[in-house]
């Protein structure tokens, strides 16, 4: 005779990695609203698809309340567990998402009041991903998390949400005076800097471990995209800012201060800054280039080939969504600055894929719930 399971008890699965839907859902938003190649009624699919974020968000939010309160050690647990810890950072990227989705969709029909409201959530942001990035890490070295979590890119993520400030504040600060703008735009190359560096010691890590003990478990092997993440943004972040740049940086910002006799040169700092923007936002793309084939070989050659079942239906999909869907804006972005028309048709291609790739996900979840594979007590799947 089955176990009888109650819907609580269902909902008491969701985890902190359920959040990683959310942010996916939120990066098509943004996606779709800065495809080159409109048509009508994409910006209300766009608009579509934030909503539906802001219900998925609030949904997962419901979810995780209603798991703490019914059994209070289940936090304490959560933030104890070797995988689940470290999928604490996508409840604030799926924040981010959502504050990008308003700046990107919401301006546009909202007064001025929307780009103060704009600017006080970028500073609480930055400040919250900050702190988090470092208690989370302190907490995660004083633990030695390592040790029970031996796939090093999941260690990417307590720094990811201070990363993405940067391609925060080049959607911010579009509606922002001068005054405003500049400190956001210094913010926000500060925390992208930071979150950068930090995923070139994991990645260190990650190409050491490849080299010695070979592909991770087929499990394992979508999460490898998340490598793709790091560079994707950055190079959204640098160029979006540089771009920003030219309109709200006096002419001989910082050049003046360093260089007084020939300060009435002709070039200025935000054509300085577009230019080296734009080569290293090339490079950078070109190392997310590499990991997203690395990332496609290995999930390819762990399919379902032999009929074994070797990658079920799990959380780690989402990393097939959320870094790719950053790939597809740096694509956007370098094709936008190098004012080629190829690039960007080759990314417009690349979103109507990447839609494709998150209703392909989204569905094998929902496949995965009404199956129960997904959402399911353990001790049930196990007897």
């Amino acid at each position: 005779m089955k176990e009888k399971v109650w819907l609580r008890q269902r909902i008491c699965q969701v985890s902190w990695g359920w959040y990683a839907s959310s942010m996916s859902t939120g990066g098509i938003a943004l996606l779709l609203h800065q495809t080159p190649h409109q048509f009508t009624g994409l910006q209300t699919i766009g608009k579509i698809f934030f909503i539906f974020n802001l219900v998925l968000f609030l949904s997962i939010c419901t979810a995780m309340v209603i798991r703490f309160t019914s059994d209070p050690s289940s936090l304490k647990a959560s933030l104890q567990d070797p995988n689940e810890s470290h999928f604490l950072a996508t409840a604030i990227l799926a924040i981010a998402t959502i504050i990008m989705g308003i700046a990107s969709y919401g301006t546009s029909s909202c007064g001025p009041w929307l780009n103060v409201a704009l600017r006080v959530l970028f500073w609480i942001y930055a400040a919250v991903s900050i702190f988090f990035a470092v208690i989370q890490n302190w907490y995660l070295y004083s633990v030695k998390m390592a040790s029970r979590q031996p796939f090093a890119l999941v260690r990417l993520l307590p720094s990811f949400p201070a990363m993405l400030c940067g391609t925060m504040a080049s959607i911010v600060v579009s509606g922002e005076p001068p005054v405003q703008a500049i400190p956001i735009l210094f913010g926000g190359t500060t925390l992208q800097g930071f979150g950068f560096l930090m995923s070139l010691f994991i990645y260190a890590e990650f190409v050491y471990r490849l080299n010695k003990s070979g592909l991770p478990k087929p499990s394992e092997r979508p999460e490898m995209f998340i490598a793709v993440g790091p560079p994707s943004f950055t190079s959204i972040a640098i160029i979006g800012m540089a771009s920003e740049a030219t309109t709200k940086f006096p002419e001989q910002y910082i050049i003046s201060a360093f260089d007084a006799p020939r300060a009435n040169t002709a070039v200025s700092t935000a054509d300085i800054a577009v230019v080296l923007a734009t080569l290293t936002a090339v490079f950078m793309w070109t190392m997310a280039f590499f990991f997203f084939c690395i990332a496609a070989l290995s999930t390819l050659s762990a399919c379902n080939l032999h009929g074994k079942g070797e990658m079920g239906i799990s959380l780690a999909w989402w990393s097939m969504v959320f870094p790719n869907t950053g790939f597809i804006l740096a694509i956007i972005k370098i094709g936008q600055a190098l004012e080629s028309n190829a690039i960007l048709w080759v990314s417009s291609i690349l979103t109507i894929l990447q839609v494709a790739m998150w209703l392909f996900v989204g569905g094998a979840h929902v496949w995965g719930v009404y199956t129960r594979r997904l959402l399911w007590p353990e001790e049930i799947h196990e007897s």
